[in-house]
């Protein structure tokens, strides 16, 4: 059964990247929660897709913001990753995708990570350098690949250690499915996006079943109730 990723929590019907929304993904039976993290100026590491404040109506940057100054600015917009802890199960596990890959940046979130206890946690990482970085730090997490797409990098992830290749979907090609899945790796779809002509996170029933059909192991989606019943209800023949 393919898993499906709560893209930033239950993000359909819920504000992305909020209590809400992570407990609404969870009560959905989301087999993992996606929850995007920055830093702070004054380094708290805070649950946030957008590099600024635009969802507060803002263009201050959070990583030039101290964690006081981002809550008078947007209040609750902008919660604690420790929120997320608080709230996610300790048997549901969570994908951080990370915006700030800087080696402090990554030390500091491996560090805090750590912090929270055992539970089942994945760094998901866009460049190689960054899951050098990672693979240096005494950490148990696992890592997943947000590479940008291109298939010259594949190989080298995964003998770094890398656990999972995340492609976006106008990039899964049969060929390079094939490819994959024969060397026996683990292949998530972060479905929508480039070249499909819906919003990141939206799927066609359709699409998603023949890529399940086709091998992939599991889907970021922003509603994970409608992703479930279009797997379990749908075949692509």
């Amino acid at each position: 059964m393919s898993l499906i990723i709560a893209h930033r929590g239950y993000s359909a019907k819920f504000r992305e990247n909020s209590v809400s929304s992570w407990r609404e993904a969870v009560l959905a039976g989301a087999d993992i929660i996606e929850v995007d993290v920055r830093f702070t100026a004054d380094w708290q590491c805070v649950c946030a897709h957008d590099a600024d404040l635009r969802l507060a109506g803002s263009q201050s940057l959070i990583r030039n913001c101290r964690y006081a100054e981002l809550q008078a600015q947007a209040q609750s917009l902008v919660p604690l990753l420790s929120q997320a802890f608080k709230t996610i199960p300790p048997e549901v596990p969570i994908l951080l995708d990370v915006k700030d890959e800087s080696p402090q940046a990554l030390a500091h979130l491996s560090s805090l990570v750590s912090s929270f206890g055992e539970r089942p946690v994945d760094f998901g990482l866009h460049t190689l350098r960054a899951v050098h970085t990672l693979m240096r730090e005494e950490t148990h997490v696992q890592i997943v690949g947000l590479l940008s797409g291109s298939e010259d990098e594949e190989d080298e992830f995964f003998e770094m250690g890398g656990k999972t290749l995340r492609l976006w979907e106008s990039k899964v090609g049969t060929s390079r499915l094939e490819k994959l899945l024969t060397a026996g790796r683990a292949i998530w779809v972060t479905t929508g996006g480039w070249g499909t002509g819906r919003d990141v996170g939206e799927f066609d029933a359709q699409q998603l079943v023949a890529m399940r059909d086709a091998g992939v192991t599991g889907f970021l989606v922003n509603d994970p109730v409608l992703a479930r019943s279009a797997l379990e209800d749908g075949t692509s023949h």
